[in-house]
């Protein structure tokens, strides 16, 4: 639907609403009250009327989604890391974003976002996801917690601001005797202290195996999937409404405009 129609239309319902509620007021007496409802509508009417007429056209505008006909060819070692890092989460983009819940063998438990997690084989089911170093010099207490462990829960949080947040907060660096889950207003599970109660759906894993990338810092683990956790008994085939990481810090609600299935890679139809 044209975005300008979905827009005036909603207007027009505020309108509406606006009408109905001056009759209930004066119904009831309260007069003093319908001269700013009064003035809701005429500020209301005003602005379907400039939508109507063009002049508010510039806030319709999107950017043209462009193609590669007049491309230029980027050498992206020609960067430096942030640079190379914001194209590169720029162009692969939004992507799940994921918080990670571990444990020492201290008892203390970690949090930790993570925005390149991936399923790579669904049987065996193994995941993927990379770790780099702080700015100590050290690895993610999340990897360090599954070399301990081998355990992590890998949770998708709801598309909410609130969630943003613990995942904001999940990020801060922290001394190593300290725990996230101290920062933030999240619950633990009754049937497990590392579940997030708030969480959409989680993943329990097992490291399998770690892999050196090549010339790279970061250390690619590979994750064995043991059990889901769901409230839901029915798979979700069209996605879950979570946050995923958009660009480089941007986190946003799972895009759901519009879909169409697939099917082609399941070849002929018997």
């Amino acid at each position: 639907m044209d975005r300008k129609a979905v827009v005036a239309d909603f207007l027009t319902k505020c309108i509406d609403y606006a009408n109905a509620s001056i009759e209930r007021k004066k119904q009831r007496g309260e007069v003093d009250l319908i001269p700013a409802w009064e003035t809701y509508i005429d500020f209301t009417q005003h602005s379907i009327d400039e939508i109507h007429t063009g002049k508010l056209d510039r806030w319709f505008e999107r950017e043209e989604s462009s193609d590669l006909s007049q491309a230029k060819r980027i050498d992206i070692m020609d960067m430096d890391h942030p640079q190379r890092s914001a194209w590169l989460a720029g162009i692969v983009s939004p992507r799940p974003l994921i918080l990670a819940s571990t444990v020492d063998e201290n008892g203390i438990k970690n949090l930790a976002p993570l925005s390149s997690v991936m399923g790579v084989s669904n049987t065996p089911p193994l995941f993927i996801a990379s770790f780099s170093k702080n700015k100590r010099k050290e690895y993610r207490g999340t990897l360090l917690n599954m070399r301990q462990t081998g355990k992590a829960i890998l949770h998708v949080m709801p598309s909410t601001l609130q969630a943003v947040d613990w995942i904001d907060m999940a990020g801060s660096p922290i001394l190593p005797d300290q725990s996230e889950w101290d920062l933030i207003d999240i619950t633990p599970h009754n049937e497990n202290e590392l579940l997030i109660k708030q969480a959409i759906a989680a993943i329990e894993v097992e490291l399998v195996e770690e892999k050196e990338l090549p010339d790279a810092v970061a250390r690619l683990a590979v994750m064995k999937v043991t059990h889901i956790w769901t409230s839901s008994d029915k798979i979700p085939e069209t996605g879950l409404d979570v946050l995923t990481q958009h660009g480089m810090d941007n986190i946003m609600a799972a895009p759901d405009g519009w879909s169409k299935k697939v099917d082609k890679h399941y070849g002929p139809k018997d």
